[in-house]
């Protein structure tokens, strides 16, 4: 306990002594926490400086890009600092040290930035930045991905891969986009994605030229750009077509031809191809369900190629030995192209001649899970061909579906219900209750009015329509029929009034006389009505047949009515012309004309966009751009004139003028390809407003020019005897 005592007496004196000193180091095996505090012994107390330090990221800054400045502030109550940076022109930084360059190199391109913190003003520090130029974008080269060869030429939906470069040759990093090099706009012009590859639309944009600008990453003032031409390629159709093309056999035959069916387009590929035929003549052969394979090559104006390979299923390439039908092609747009036989490749002479168009089907008729049901509601049809005697003949009418494989009996006595036909001047006649059905590949068969027929549907909205009637006898040919069925637009079914037809509107006819000879009719006029009468005004009407030519020119009248029962069929009386029609839409019907002497057929369209305005020099007219034509008709005057069809591309320029045109020709069988042409056009200029024009061209010479809208006008040749009568339609392609 003495010795306990003591030590604790001795440490007391210790800490007594600390104050002033401490260099003595005391053990004990019972005072270790003592101990521990003693250990301390030694250390003062000193103050510790601040510090602050500057990092900016990156250190070479491009002109007009930027750096972000931290800075870095230790032992002080506050790590706020005020930003400055050294001399004049020198660039900006902003209050959270983001530093912004200069629009140029200063002379001293070495800028120092200052960090001054905001509680002790002697403490700073600086960092460095090193200022330099933009690289310049010298070029931008686009090459085609599959030759890697430099081009400015891309045809529909095909790709041109491009870099922005630097003098050194090094690759610059810039933002891509693409406008019209002629508007300036971005619709139609197709796309550039983030790497450079252009993807360029389907139909080339107005003018054909696009810009394909480089902007460069870091100076949006450094720009490059390069122009590219936009052409027509196969890519352009892609997807299931339902095709038709009616004519005649070519010589010594001469007798009525059909076809109808569909296809799927790709690639310049045709696979799953079906059709059903129709040839007049000695025998009347009928063929249904025939498969085909082919090919198909489309050409920088929209002029192309295309063969099938009937009754197979193995590949069918350009040029093989199993093509059995040729064809020339004019794409109006991806969802329609115009179609006429031809003569093998380098050949010039074709067994058939006909033409008629391709449509697009539409992908929303593979969802029904009932395929029956794509054929719904009241259908206004048009079919023409020849009659068992092998005479011109037409067919309008309507009949009812129920979407399931049943068709309504009509009733021409009331109440009245769709489901009439008229054949010429006779008058309606009830069509009888009657079956379909449509098989998985959409091809359907129906009974109308006791022919049979089958259909390829192109939408619920219109579908394809050929007699399928096999001769009664190998030696009796029966009737041929072909054409389109329409949906009409409006509910309930019976409920077209006066006001069906209202406004302009334009019609198209096409036939023949009693004699043989091919005539074909345009006209216009303004239809109105007081609520229960219908009235034709301003009336314009051309005629040509085979040959004759007979033109009327705002001064016809006339008047339309509505049957009472409301089911679409109407009558319609223009001048001398007298015709029945079926509704589909406002202002829109199947047309069939009945008078004595004449069968004829066609379409009744509302016009839009009117009236076609002239050209002049300082005033773009509504014809302007590239457009797609078919002809059809006769190259001959009479009876005896030869059958001719004609497709082809014409381009306007907008002040009167043919800037290049392109035809296929077909004529009774000899074939021409490439068949340029040159000319001019005009609105008429007295009476002013109309929708009427005329057009010339070297190979056809006279045209007159009724419009639809800017983007369609019918066509008829006016050339007086000895030439023929062709009438068809000019489709504007971009």
């Amino acid at each position: 306990m003495r010795a306990g005592g003591f030590l604790v007496s001795e440490l007391k004196l210790h800490l007594e002594r600390i104050q002033s000193r401490c260099g003595y180091v005391l053990f004990s095996f019972g005072l270790a926490a003592a101990l521990a505090f003693l250990s301390s012994c030694g250390s003062t107390t000193t103050a510790v400086s601040p510090t602050i330090t500057v990092s900016c990221v990156p250190s070479d800054v491009t002109v007009l890009t930027t750096s972000q400045c931290t800075a870095n502030v230790q032992n002080l109550s506050s790590t706020l600092v005020n930003w400055s940076i050294s001399g004049t022109g020198n660039g900006s930084i902003s209050s959270g040290g983001l530093y912004t360059a200069p629009s140029t190199v200063p002379t001293n391109n070495v800028v120092t930035v200052t960090a001054t913190s905001q509680v002790q003003s002697t403490l700073t520090a600086t960092q460095n930045l090193t200022i330099e130029a933009a690289t310049a974008i010298t070029a931008v080269t686009c090459v085609d991905p599959n030759t890697q060869l430099a081009s400015s030429v891309v045809a529909s939906n095909n790709q041109l891969a491009c870099t922005a470069t630097a003098s050194t040759g090094a690759t610059v990093a810039v933002n891509w986009t693409v406008a019209n090099a002629t508007s300036g706009l971005a619709g139609n012009v197709g796309s550039v994605s983030s790497q450079g590859i252009y993807t360029a639309p389907f139909v080339p944009p107005p003018g054909q030229m696009v810009t394909i600008t480089a902007t460069s990453q870091s100076v949006s003032t450094i720009t490059k750009s390069v122009t590219a031409t936009v052409v027509f390629g196969s890519s352009v159709l892609s997807g299931n077509y339902v095709f038709s093309a009616s004519g005649r056999l070519g010589p010594p035959s001469g007798a009525f031809w059909a076809r109808v069916g569909s296809f799927s387009a790709g690639g310049g590929v045709i696979n799953g191809g079906l059709e059903d035929t129709n040839q007049g003549g000695t025998p009347n052969i009928v063929t249904q369900l025939r498969s085909f394979t082919g090919s198909y090559s489309v050409g920088p104006d929209g002029r192309g190629t295309m063969q099938f390979c009937e009754g197979t299923s193995s590949p069918c390439p350009s040029g093989s030995s199993s093509a059995t039908a040729f064809f020339r092609i004019v794409v109006a747009s991806p969802q329609q192209v115009q179609i006429i036989e031809f003569s093998p490749p380098s050949a010039t002479s074709a067994v058939t001649i006909a033409g008629g168009e391709m449509l697009l089907q539409d992908s929303s008729i593979g969802h029904f899970t009932n395929a029956n049901q794509v054929l719904s509601g009241a259908y206004s049809f048009n079919f023409a061909g020849v009659s068992t005697t092998t005479s011109a003949e037409s067919v309008v009418g309507d009949f009812s579906s129920n979407g399931f494989q049943s068709i309504a009996a009509g009733s021409t006595t009331t109440p009245k219900s769709p489901g009439e036909t008229d054949t010429g001047a006779g008058g309606p006649v009830a069509l009888p209750a009657s079956t379909y059905t449509i098989s998985s590949n959409f091809r359907g068969t129906i009974t109308l009015n006791g022919l049979s027929f089958s259909f390829y549907p192109i939408s619920t909205s219109r579908a394809k329509f050929i007699e399928i009637d096999q001769p009664s006898t190998g030696t009796t040919p029966d009737s041929i029929l072909v054409g389109d069925a329409y949906k009409q637009e409006i509910s309930p079914t019976c409920g077209w009034g006066v006001n069906a037809l209202n406004g302009a509107t334009v019609l198209q006819t096409t036939g023949a006389t009693s004699g043989g000879v091919v005539v074909g009719d345009v006209g216009s006029f303004t239809a109105s009505n007081n609520g229960t009468t219908g009235a034709v005004g301003t009336g314009s009407l051309d005629e040509n047949s085979g040959g004759t030519i007979s033109s009327q020119v705002a001064s016809l009248s006339g008047t339309f009515a509505i049957d009472p029962d409301g089911c679409g069929r109407g009558t319609l009386s223009i001048g001398s012309r007298t015709y029945v029609f079926y509704m589909i839409s406002p202002s829109s019907a199947v047309l069939q004309e009945t008078d004595s002497g004449t069968v004829a057929h066609g379409l009744l369209v509302p016009s839009q966009g009117g009236p076609f305005v002239n050209s002049t020099s300082t005033t773009s007219s509504t014809l302007s751009g590239s457009y797609a034509l078919q002809l059809a008709g006769t190259s001959t005057a009479g009876a005896a004139g030869l059958i001719e069809d004609i497709v082809g591309q014409l381009t306007a320029d907008g002040v009167g003028n043919w800037k290049s045109s392109s035809f296929d020709i077909n004529n009774d069988g000899t074939t021409q390809t490439g068949v340029a042409n040159s000319g001019t056009y005009a609105a008429d200029s007295s009476p002013t407003g109309t929708l009427r024009g005329t057009a010339h061209l070297t190979t056809t010479p006279n045209l007159v020019l009724y419009m639809v809208s800017p983007t369609l006008f019918y066509v008829l040749e006016v050339d007086p005897s000895p030439a023929g009568s062709t009438v068809g339609v000019l489709s504007n392609q971009f």
